[in-house]
């Protein structure tokens, strides 16, 4: 016969003692025993249905206890010293105009076209300049028959005068006339000169190789003398002109990358001037960085062409929540999330603007990290992460 513990109160279980009353009466013990198999098994499956279903309540019971955390992705901030974007611009640029004033009658170049050095890009309207010169001619004739005819008398006179004939003011008088028409022929010697070089004057060349880069009077109109005509940009030396912010003064740094987005090239970059005053209205002042190298095929860079200038050394900036930040033993923290878990991550604080603050630290961006109630947390410890859009759907509700 099989035999049974009694329970906890020092009993028989029911079965058992059914069973002794039964066989008392006279029932087979074979029969009997078959019964109190099948009792006994009838109470195994129902106590271990009674410990698993303890051991779910007590996972479920677990989950229900893990804090709900609302988290925030890690976002890019502010860079420490963000790119400037600026043109490329000549290192030598002029503005050309006639040295004499007149009428200009012919252009013999265009916008945008490459010249090379003595070139001529325009003509003037010379006749007043050729009878300039043809009045010069004359009055340098008419200057060195004067010297000559006081030549001659200052030859004569002295010979008077060494014969006692003619007196000695006589002789001065005549060194004074030799000596001014010698005045005057050497005044229209330089006056034939300058009509020369005004009738060269009245073709405008180019200083030195370069490109048109603007027009500012045409043909028929009339300009005066050293009034400008013509913009040129010299192909030597190409230069990156970018306005930099007056707080970014101090830190500007002196070599960049410059990444020209025209013929999508990098190169590096020097600085190479800074204005000495700040714009009145943008209140920056204009930088230039010269540029290395020179372009493909020989070709210096296409002048205006956009470029953008990028500085080594600047510290990532990351941007969070201002919930996020903490602190603790002296060291500003964030609580990033990874497996359901929260890590301390020690973060530097840049500033902070509105609901965000800007930091440096060993984030990605992207990275999950706890928004609020960081207080509540220790290191290590397990959470149930929600994003906004999900507790505003309710934060109890489980994750799929």
């Amino acid at each position: 016969m099989v035999r049974l513990s009694v329970d906890g109160r020092g009993k028989l279980p029911v079965s058992m003692a059914k069973e002794r009353r039964l066989f008392a009466a006279g029932w087979p013990a074979g029969f009997l025993s078959g019964a109190l198999l099948a009792a006994s098994l009838l109470f195994a499956t129902h106590a271990t249905h009674a410990v698993q279903g303890t051991e779910a309540d007590d996972v479920e019971g677990a989950a229900e206890t893990l804090p709900v955390v609302l988290v925030a992705p890690v976002r890019a901030g502010v860079d420490a010293r963000p790119a400037l974007v600026g043109a490329v611009v000549a290192k030598t640029a002029s503005a050309l105009g006639f040295q004499v004033a007149g009428r200009i009658s012919e252009r013999l170049v265009r916008r945008g076209e490459r010249v090379e050095s003595d070139a001529v890009l325009a003509r003037l309207d010379d006749r007043d300049l050729r009878a300039r010169l043809d009045s010069a001619r004359s009055a340098l004739a008419q200057a060195q028959a004067e010297a000559t005819l006081t030549d001659q008398e200052l030859g004569r006179i002295r010979d008077l005068s060494n014969r006692n004939v003619a007196s000695r003011q006589q002789l001065d008088q005549a060194v004074s006339r030799q000596r001014a028409a010698a005045a005057a022929m050497s005044n229209a010697e330089a006056r034939l000169t300058e009509a020369k070089n005004a009738l060269d004057y009245a073709e405008l060349r180019a200083p030195f190789d370069g490109v048109l880069t603007g027009l500012l009077a045409d043909v028929g109109d009339v300009v005066a003398a050293g009034q400008p005509m013509l913009q040129l940009a010299a192909d030597a030396g190409r230069l990156v002109e970018v306005a930099v912010p007056e707080r970014r003064m101090p830190t500007l740094s002196e070599g960049a990358m410059a990444e020209l987005v025209g013929d999508g090239q990098t190169v590096a970059a020097k600085l190479d001037s800074v204005s000495g005053a700040a714009d009145p209205a943008s209140r920056t002042y204009a930088a230039r960085y010269r540029l290395s190298g020179a372009a493909v095929e020989g070709q210096p860079w296409s002048l205006g062409q956009t470029a953008i200038l990028r500085f080594a050394g600047g510290e990532p900036r990351l941007r969070v929540p201002v919930g996020a930040v903490f602190a603790r033993d002296g060291q500003s923290r964030v609580f990033r999330v990874q497996d359901d878990a929260v890590q301390a991550v020690a973060v530097t604080v840049r500033s902070v603007a509105g609901d965000y603050a800007v930091i440096a630290g060993d984030l990605p961006v992207g990275a999950l990290v706890v928004a609020a109630g960081v207080n509540r947390l220790h290191d290590g410890q397990r959470v149930r992460p929600r994003r906004a859009a999900e507790l505003a759907g309710g934060a109890g509700e489980p994750r799929p």
